[in-house]
């Protein structure tokens, strides 16, 4: 590899007997050369992004919008793990300083150069690490290296590491790792000199290596080093790429539905007053308190009795308490459809709106944001809009005619695809029924999804468990055995369960007992809580540890609810490890395919969102299915039941029909 040669002398500042820091601009094409070698010959190249007011990764800006300024770069001949202040910098080390030029003073010679080092850089056999590698990557890709080029790069960072091993712990900064995980020394301190914000920077840089080195030690000793090289290493980049992938949005239809939205609102806060007998405001708990048990006296009508709120302990009027009371008068009917249609609008119409750059948005993708494993969305929350319609009746206006029409809203239906493309949707079926059939290892629940042909897995379940024919099974049916496996799966006991499937907490509970009498389930939660207390955590499937501290309290409420997280997160981190498994499988078959140019966009739960061009939906449908489905023999998981994938696709996320893979 060569690199065009610069005129002007290479400068080297020295700090500290040895500290080397290397210009790339200022270097000779002698230099650059051996800096190649070097990268050939290092143990471990750390990197970090520098911005215009002088900050770092391992130091951010307070201004969210401070622009890259360059790449300080560490490149370590020798594998030392831990050395002291004095030792802080190795004379074997060089530190590389790419300093990226305003857009408007960059040629074609400057790109090019810096396009070569960044890859040679990324491509290289030693160890990268990275502290926030994924933000690292989403800001040069596109500018300086094509994803396809290092979407396979495997680069350590340190706060996923130390994620791992306290996934309660998830924001941490560079300094409160430092202080966690690493005898912490003076930053700032670099001789008897002031240190300039860029030599602060080198010896940090250098920190962030052993720090590195110390949570892989961690890693290790805890049994978390193949979760992390295997699975959550490799999602770095895929995530880095779908920041950088738009997803287009209607934003005509967004406007349209806002205004819909708005006056139907205007029109249940209008209905609201009316049935109440006097104005008030819909948002104050306090006001509609007032109206709904003070003057309609609600709460003496209602048979059960209502919750109250744990501050002040007054009547509640949240949802559970509002669905209890919503047949006793018109307006606990008409709240609930107001906050519902207010949630819409603000959260998922206006919302959208404010994260809408050049008609697309952009979801950030939080990789530590949960306990469970499971990925997390912001600007905006693209995993909290939800897939069911809502309709409601709006009055024709005059030129229409008479009478009132059926207003449909779908969230989901602002999403569209690009120009020759379609939007494919694949999701794992009732896979936390699956993962507790596997855990538990029962035998009619193993027997459920071996044997049978049935296409609603939940229907032949009642079927089994209520020993119904098939044909027979109701919706109501269905519904109860649905929720009651989920109220094993969360634990969420009789009055949450009686709540979801609207009977009385005695009727909830015998069919929670009936279905563990059928199904030995019990005795997997059981062994998962005595693990839990002999342990103090709980693993998933492919070794995702969660601490419960509580598991020991003397507490009872704290003790039972980490018992219900112990066993909720056996499964739900289970349900993580295969969607992040099966997203590097895809990824990495798009990478290496020659044709396929599949894009990841979202990953919502146990559901993979693509954006697919028309004439490759067919192939790589098919592809999809075959890797998500074949993850159950993989060396890593080894589940005991199969998996099987549903598939959608359209031009728009709220108008998806069943893709049928030829």
């Amino acid at each position: 590899m060569r690199f065009p040669e610069y005129e002007a002398k290479r400068k080297v500042m020295d700090v500290n007997d040895g500290f080397k820091l290397c210009n790339i601009w200022s270097m000779t094409e002698e230099e650059q050369c051996r800096l190649v070698d070097d990268t050939r010959q290092a143990q471990a190249i750390v990197l970090t992004m520098l911005f215009e007011d002088g900050s770092s990764q391992l130091c951010p800006s307070k201004d969210g919008n401070t622009l890259m300024h360059g790449i300080l770069v560490l490149i370590k001949k020798q594998s030392d793990l831990v050395f002291s202040d004095a030792e802080m910098y190795p004379t074997d080390d060089t530190y590389i300083h790419i300093t990226v030029p305003d857009n408007g003073k960059k040629d074609q010679a400057t790109h090019n150069l810096l396009s070569n080092v960044i890859l040679h850089i990324l491509q290289s056999r030693a160890t990268l690490i990275c502290f926030n590698a994924k933000d690292f990557f989403r800001t040069i890709y596109g500018k300086f290296v094509d994803c396809r080029n290092v979407t396979q790069c495997i680069v350590m960072d340190p706060r996923i590491a130390a994620w791992l091993i306290n996934p309660a712990d998830s924001s941490s900064s560079f300094e409160d790792l430092m202080s966690k995980h690493c005898a912490v020394l003076d930053m700032d301190a670099t001789g008897d000199a002031p240190a300039t914000k860029l030599q602060v920077t080198c010896k940090k840089l250098a920190k962030s290596y052993q720090l590195m080195v110390s949570l892989e030690h961690k890693l290790k000793a805890e049994g978390l080093w193949d979760l992390f090289n295997n699975i959550e290493v490799p999602l770095i980049t895929i995530l880095a790429v779908m920041e950088n992938c738009s997803i287009e949005i209607n934003q005509e239809e967004l406007k349209r539905t806002s205004e819909i939205l708005g006056d139907h609102i205007k029109g249940l806060e209008k209905e609201a007053h009316l049935v109440a007998g006097e104005k008030f405001r819909l948002t104050s708990s306090n006001e509609l308190r007032t109206i709904l048990y003070e003057k309609l006296q609600l709460h003496l009508k209602c048979k059960s009795k209502l919750p109250q709120t744990n501050l002040g302990h007054h009547l509640s009027t949240a949802e559970p308490a509002l669905n209890q009371v919503k047949d006793l008068h018109p307006l606990p009917g008409i709240v609930l459809q107001f906050r519902q249609m207010q949630k819409i609008k603000s959260t998922f119409v206006d919302g959208l709106l404010s994260y809408i750059n050049k008609g697309c948005v952009s979801p950030i993708w939080n990789q530590t944001g949960t306990v469970s494993g499971r990925l997390s969305a912001k600007h905006p929350n693209i995993q909290g809009v939800s897939k069911f319609s809502v309709q409601f009746e709006k009055q024709k206006s005059l030129k229409e005619g008479e009478g009132k029409e059926t207003i449909t809203i779908n969230p989901r239906s602002m999403f569209v695809s690009s120009k020759g493309c379609s939007f494919l949707a694949a999701d794992f079926s009732q896979i936390e029924l699956r993962l507790l059939a596997h855990f538990s290892a029962d035998p009619a629940l193993l027997k459920l999804f071996h044997e049978t042909d049935r296409t609603d897995v939940f229907m032949s379940l009642a079927s089994q468990w209520k020993d119904i024919e098939y044909e027979k099974i109701t919706q109501a049916d269905r519904e109860q055995a649905k929720r009651v496996v989920y109220s094993v799966i969360y634990g969420i006991g009789k009055e949450r369960l009686a709540e979801c499937l609207g009977t009385t907490p005695a009727e909830a509970n015998t069919f929670m007992e009936c279905f563990l009498q059928k199904y030995r389930v019990s005795d997997f939660t059981q062994k998962v809580i005595q693990e839990c207390h002999s342990k103090g955590c709980v693993i998933s499937l492919m070794g995702r540890k969660r601490p419960l501290p509580h598991i020991y309290s003397r507490n009872y409420g704290l003790r039972a609810q980490a018992e219900r997280q112990a066993v909720n997160f056996v499964i739900q981190g289970s349900a993580a490890d295969l969607c992040k498994l099966a997203m590097i499988k895809i990824s990495a078959a798009v990478t290496s395919s020659s044709h396929l140019t599949a894009r990841l966009i979202a990953q919502i739960h146990d559901e993979l969102l693509f954006e697919v061009q028309d004439y490759q939906l067919q192939e790589f449908a098919g592809c999809v299915k075959h890797i998500m489905e074949s993850l159950p023999y993989a060396d890593s998981v080894q589940l005991k039941v199969p998996l099987k994938i549903s598939l959608t696709s359209g031009k728009s996320w709220g108008r998806m029909t069943e893709l049928q893979v030829e």
